[in-house]
C-alpha cells in the first residue's frame, strides 16, 4: 500500500467513524425526546391542560431521570397487567443499557488518526478514560469500529420506535399486546 492509498483508507475510516458517532448521538437523543414526549402526551391526556407545565418540569432532565419518570408514568397506567409490565421492564432495561453504553462512549477521549506511520488498518478507534478506585485512577481502554457504533444506533432507533408506539397505545387506550411481540428471551419487538 503506497502513501496515497494509505491516506485515502485512513480518511474513509475516519469519516465513517465520525459519521457513526454522530448518528449514535442523534439517535440516542431521539430516544430521550420520545420518552419526554410520551410523558407529556400521557399527562396532557389525563387532565393536565398545559404541555408547557410538564415541559418545565422535564426541561433539564438527563437520560437517567427521564427514564425513571417514563417508567413510573407508564407503570402507573399499566400496573396490574403482567404482560404490559414485562414489556415496560424490557424496554426500560434496554434503554438503561443504552444510557450506560452512551455514557461510556461519549465520556472518554477518542484517539482518531493516532495510528503509527506503518499502520495500515484503521477500522478500530482507540479510546481511554480513567475511573477512580481505591487504588487511584485506573485506565479503561475501549476500541470501537464504525460498525459497532452503527449497532448502537440501530438499537437506539428501534427503542425510539418502540417508545413512540407505547406513547400511541397510552394516548389511544390500546393494549400493548396487539402492538408488540415478546421474543422467547423477553425482548420486545414491533410486529
Amino acid at each position: 500500500m503506497n502513501h496515497s492509498e494509505r491516506e485515502e483508507k485512513l480518511r474513509k475510516q475516519r469519516d465513517a467513524w465520525y459519521a457513526a458517532l454522530g448518528r449514535f448521538v442523534v439517535e440516542f437523543e431521539h430516544v430521550c425526546n420520545q420518552m419526554n414526549t410520551c410523558i407529556i402526551f400521557v399527562l396532557s391526556g389525563n387532565s393536565l391542560r398545559s404541555q408547557n407545565l410538564v415541559q418545565a418540569v422535564l426541561a433539564e432532565f438527563t437520560a437517567d431521570p427521564l427514564l425513571s419518570s417514563f417508567r413510573a408514568v407508564v407503570g402507573e397506567l399499566r400496573k396490574g397487567d403482567d404482560y404490559e409490565m414485562r414489556i415496560l421492564d424490557n424496554v426500560s432495561k434496554r434503554v438503561q443499557n443504552l444510557i450506560e453504553r452512551r455514557n461510556d462512549v461519549i465520556h472518554r477521549t477518542w484517539f482518531i488518526e493516532y495510528w503509527g506511520p506503518k499502520d495500515t488498518e484503521f477500522s478500530k478507534a482507540p479510546s481511554l478514560k480513567f475511573k477512580k478506585s481505591k487504588r487511584g485512577a485506573e485506565p479503561k481502554y475501549l476500541e470501537l469500529t464504525a460498525e459497532e457504533l452503527g449497532d448502537l444506533s440501530k438499537e437506539a432507533f428501534e427503542l425510539h420506535n418502540i417508545i413512540f408506539r407505547i406513547s400511541g397505545c397510552l394516548s389511544l387506550g390500546r393494549p400493548f399486546s396487539k402492538n408488540f411481540r415478546l421474543e422467547k428471551d423477553g425482548t420486545v419487538r414491533l410486529p
